[in-house]
């Protein structure tokens, strides 16, 4: 933090200087976007990657409805109230959309398998839920949800990218996720470009969320509360609520704030009428339920185990090679499975131990189960400065040492489901089948993935509606 007030009002004066030379306002121009956008001008690769993003959130939403965080943020709902038009999940009364948004988003976070940003952050959880959300509340089709789900997506990734990506302990989706989720349901109800940026001045006093609640039941909340926020903000705004015009690029605003001066307007403002963001660079969809820089060690991990067909006994001691062992993420002995996300050896023990990497997999019965204890105690994580730091460039050895004397070994760079390897439509449609078996019949899976897949046609929308209401 800058203590000198002389010192911020500059760097702030720097940022707007910045913008000027851009023409235009940063926020003025991403307000004329969310309300100018045509789904029918936009290639069609950023809307069928829009109908990848929804029905991917769709399966780990219900997924999320059964956890335990679920449970919990659902008695808080009953206990606060809340009349609306909105459905709320494995409920029948229904409930505002501010409170829609926030419990749903939790719900689809937190199995931190839902989609991962080309740069870091999640954007379903707080875009998708404000935007069915409203959507209930006010009335909409699908292609009106397709549009709130692409303009969300580049206002948030936009922002996200233009300045540095270390945030220091901010977690991404709540300092950019509020002003997706402004966006998606700005769009959806409608707003005036006018409106829409005070929309974001709103949100941008919304924002927060630390990294040091990762691996606690707080993180799911971070893009909950994103949605709720930002859907709060385009309520207020459509009520006449005023804010500060230029909320990103002013004066001690968002920009100068969060980014201390290394603001680039430019990177959000190139290419914005594109809309380009959701098809390139794209987006991960997770193989396993973890945190993202997981995903490369769970699978050298597996593949190291079916190329050797090892079980836990074959194993004297297991390394994950990686490029910097990051002290948030080295977590030898994780607190609960929910925590066993973040820790690189419970992912790699896991691995080995289980016989599929699944949902069950970061329960507290797997985590404090006698192999997986047995096997967290035989993995080590080591960094090789040779390796290049980063979540595109870099790579996971997985070194299994042999009781025999023998090692296996298996490099993972680019996992499956990364936007350079991306998964199969049957893959896709094999997670969505999982996350929602135990809430939907396998016609009702059809009928959704139906219903995403041709989600600009009349009805489908309320199709999807229908469904959620009947998840048990």
């Amino acid at each position: 933090m800058n203590s000198d007030p002389a010192g911020s009002t500059k760097e702030a004066m720097t940022n707007s200087e910045d913008t000027e030379r851009h023409g235009q306002s940063v926020t003025a121009a991403l307000a004329e976007f969310v309300t100018s956008f045509d789904l029918r001008s936009v290639d069609p690769a950023v809307v069928a990657a829009a109908k990848v993003l929804i029905l991917d959130g769709l399966g780990c939403l219900i997924a999320g409805a059964t956890h335990p965080v679920a449970g919990i943020l659902l008695r808080y709902a009953d206990e606060i109230g809340g009349r609306g038009a909105c459905t709320l999940l494995r409920r029948s009364d229904r409930t505002n959309a501010p409170l829609a948004a926030f419990v749903h988003g939790a719900m689809l976070h937190v199995n931190d398998y839902e989609p991962q940003g080309a740069v870091p952050m999640h954007g379903t959880s707080n875009l998708l839920p404000p935007a069915l959300a409203v959507a209930e509340q006010n009335g909409g089709e699908g292609s009106d949800l397709l549009a709130a789900i692409i303009v969300g997506w580049e206002v948030q990734s936009r922002l996200r990218r233009s300045g540095p990506q270390d945030l220091g302990g901010f977690h991404p989706p709540g300092m950019f996720g509020p002003f997706g989720a402004a966006a998606a349901a700005g769009r959806m109800l409608g707003l005036s470009s006018e409106q829409v940026r005070m929309a974001f001045g709103i949100a941008a006093s919304r924002t927060g969320g630390l990294f040091a609640n990762n691996g606690t039941m707080v993180k799911s909340t971070h893009p909950g509360n994103a949605g709720r926020m930002g859907t709060e903000a385009a309520l207020l705004a459509r009520l006449g609520f005023i804010s500060n015009p230029d909320i990103i690029e002013a004066p001690r605003g968002f920009a100068s704030t969060v980014f201390k001066g290394d603001f680039h307007p430019e990177k959000v403002l190139d290419g914005l009428a594109d809309a380009r963001l959701l098809a390139d660079p794209g987006f991960t969809i997770k193989r396993f339920p973890a945190e993202v820089y997981m995903q490369r060690i769970l699978e050298a991990c597996v593949s190291v185990k079916q190329k050797a067909h090892l079980s836990p006994a074959d194993v004297d001691h297991l390394e994950i090679e990686l490029s910097h062992v990051r002290p948030d993420l080295s977590r030898p002995s994780p607190k609960s499975g929910l925590d066993g996300k973040f820790s690189y050896e419970y992912c790699a023990a896991v691995a080995l131990a289980e016989d599929r990497v699944g949902l069950r997999s970061f329960t507290d019965e797997v985590r404090f189960s006698p192999t997986v204890e047995d096997m967290l105690g035989r993995v080590k994580a080591v960094g090789n400065e040779a390796i290049p730091r980063g979540l595109h460039d870099t790579w996971v050895v997985a070194r299994a040492y042999l009781r025999d004397g023998s090692v296996v070994e298996e490099k993972c760079k680019e996992f499956r489901g990364s936007p350079a390897n991306p998964m199969s439509r049957e893959e896709r449609l094999a997670k969505f089948s999982d996350c929602t078996a135990d809430a939907w019949s396998e016609a009702q899976q059809a009928t959704a993935i139906e219903s995403v897949e041709q989600l600009e046609q009349p009805g489908r929308l309320e199709r999807v509606f229908g469904l959620l209401r009947a998840v048990p």
